[in-house]
């Protein structure tokens, strides 16, 4: 049984906001940087392919998974397992104050001999890691989705990440989301595999650079089976596949099932460049490369469809999300529009000397458009 789950800590409190230790006794909603914090949560969440929000019982735990629930069209679903930890006597109190305690230092150590520290009254960091992990056993066990957010805590979220093997002490922010994956009984952290769906070298060239140099595991898929003619299609694989073999990257070529894509986008042949067309052709894109990725080991697809002035960032975006959730599969956001990659992506298409197309792969653009 394998899950993937994204951990999220709640929006901020007022007693997040006046540095107040809060555990269990006091059970405020957010305030109105909590609720942008899980809005903004919301939106980090949108392509994850989630089937199922589970939350903790605390106020402030099921206002975030229902501004999260609402964005994502899901129900949260509250599990009393995923609680905030008791802190006994320290709860109610300044955290300025309790950061002076003897116990402190040791609550916040993640080394096995201090799991048993708590404070006066409370739970120890066994006893809630221990409450938790059951928590999730019986969630990954009854729950189909294979993808699955769970809204919690700060001790919690913590323990959850030293469990992964994640041995820092801070505490996570309000509003943070981090992703692990939940295999009989063990947490980790996932190990990315992206799959990058290409149209075309000019438009992928910076993104690919960029990646390679940073370290991501990676491939590039070439599935555009809307390029025609057959020749202008050909064209363009070679120019990518030669971009890939610079930077060392896998390159996937998928079949050229052009009459597919013509049955599909039947009747919408008039459609202007971002009309409904376009919506059609990426979702039938993104949905074979994320079924591809799916039976071939990938973590999650991401593309550059959006990378042209000429498409809508934010069309490719939804249609990303709709695939993802009709594949039961991630998609993984990379950027290549902002912080210097426009400029990086027309300095690599003349220094690689790019064949640099004039339309996008239907039909040719009309002068001016």
């Amino acid at each position: 049984m394998k899950k993937y789950l994204y951990i999220v800590r709640h929006g901020e409190t007022i007693y997040n906001a006046k540095g107040i230790c809060q555990g269990q006794m006091l059970n405020a909603g957010l305030n109105e940087t909590g609720k942008r914090q899980a809005k903004a949560a919301a939106g980090e969440l949108e392509n994850c392919a989630a089937g199922a929000v589970y939350t903790s019982p605390m106020k402030r735990a099921r206002e975030t998974a229902r501004i999260i629930g609402q964005h994502l069209h899901l129900k949260p679903k509250v599990h009393a397992g995923l609680t905030e930890g008791n802190f006994g006597i320290a709860e109610g109190m300044s955290m300025e104050m309790v950061r002076r305690w003897p116990e402190y230092p040791d609550w916040i150590n993640p080394a096995a001999e201090y799991m048993d520290a708590h404070y006066e009254g409370g739970e120890s960091k066994s006893r809630i890691r221990s409450r938790v992990m059951q928590a999730l056993e019986d969630i990954c066990r009854e729950e189909k989705a294979e993808t699955i957010i769970i809204v919690t805590h700060s001790a919690v979220a913590r323990l959850l990440n030293w469990e992964a093997g994640n041995r820092e002490s801070r505490l996570l922010p309000n509003g943070s989301v981090c992703k692990l994956v939940y295999e009989d009984g063990h947490l980790s952290f996932p190990q990315d595999n992206l799959l990058l769906l290409s149209c075309c070298a000019p438009c992928s060239c910076a993104v690919i650079k960029k990646l390679s140099e940073g370290g991501t595991k990676f491939s590039v898929v070439f599935y555009n089976p809307n390029i025609r003619p057959k020749s202008e299609y050909e064209k363009r694989c070679a120019e990518n596949k030669r971009v890939c073999e610079i930077y060392g990257v896998p390159f996937i070529e998928l079949e050229y099932d052009n009459e597919r894509w013509c049955r599909l986008t039947k009747g919408l042949e008039n459609e202007p460049e971002r009309g409904r067309r376009c919506s059609v052709c990426f979702e039938m894109r993104l949905l074979r490369v994320m079924e591809y990725a799916k039976a071939h080991g990938f973590t999650a697809v991401s593309s550059v469809l959006g990378v042209s002035r000429y498409k809508n960032l934010e069309q490719v975006n939804k249609a990303a999300a709709k695939a993802g959730q009709t594949a039961g599969f991630p998609y993984q956001l990379v950027e290549g529009r902002k912080n210097g990659m426009q400029e990086l992506r027309s300095r690599l298409i003349e220094e690689l000397d790019l064949y640099n197309q004039d339309y996008c792969g239907c039909k040719p653009r009309q002068s001016g458009k």
